[in-house]
């Protein structure tokens, strides 16, 4: 039914949209072309509300023909995204922002009458002061593998950010943190890097716009061998 109705609206309408070229690792297989992605998409009123439609191209996940069609908007104060990846199953996705501040989400699919609404995730997040410190916090839930985070995140200054996770899964508990650094080099060219200093492992990624007609982004994972590729998008 969610495809019958983009797919229709799509014929009357003219959309605009975008085109991604990705390049392969150029240290690997030189200038060769790893993927290609394209998004279309259109405002339109939908039962007087308004609406987005979008249909998207990724050659990584199917060659011949659209990955995903979808419709977005809102509903009063709720949110939602339907998307239908060319089966009988819609994924939905749905938030809603409460007056205290919290932002509740929730992730699931419709595959039919048989099976009915299913929900995998729900997430409710909502910045908090600490100890005069802003922080956000977050609690998800993933039915799928009963699995439960409890997040608390904040910005130290300087562009670093703290991130501390406990997760209880099975009946046993774990705790993680991350340290996460953002900055601007020069207009067009960022860098930014995420270290876990429990296990050391980490990740430097550096981004220019500038010095081409496109996106250079190299990545040097920390103890891992480093990436380099090229995307470059037109819009349309």
């Amino acid at each position: 039914m969610l495809y019958r109705i983009i797919a229709i609206a799509y014929v009357a309408i003219v959309s605009a949209g975008s085109v991604e070229l990705v390049s392969g690792d150029l240290g690997k297989s030189g200038c060769n072309l790893d993927n290609i992605k394209g998004k279309v998409s259109q405002a339109v009123k939908l039962f007087g509300r308004d609406t987005t439609l979008e249909a998207s191209y990724d050659r990584s996940e199917k060659e011949d023909g659209l990955n995903e069609l979808s419709v977005s908007g809102d509903s009063g104060p709720l949110k939602y995204r339907l998307a239908s990846r060319m089966s009988s199953s819609v994924a939905y996705e749905l938030s809603s922002k409460m007056s205290d501040g919290t932002t509740l989400e929730a992730e699931g699919s419709f595959d039919g009458m048989e099976k009915g609404l299913q929900m995998s995730k729900v997430k409710a997040s909502k910045a908090v002061n600490v100890r005069n410190t802003d922080c956000d916090v977050e609690l998800e839930h993933d039915f799928g593998s009963s699995e439960s985070k409890v997040s608390l995140s904040s910005v130290l200054g300087g562009g670093v950010k703290a991130t501390g996770t406990l997760t209880a899964k099975d009946g046993k508990g774990t705790a993680a943190y991350e340290v996460g650094y953002d900055a601007s080099l020069s207009e067009g060219r960022t860098i930014s890097a995420t270290v876990s200093p429990a296990d050391g492992s980490g990740e430097v990624e550096y981004e220019d716009s500038a010095t081409l007609d496109a996106t250079i982004k190299a990545t040097f994972p920390l103890g891992g061998t480093p990436k380099v590729n090229i995307r470059r998008s037109f819009a349309f």
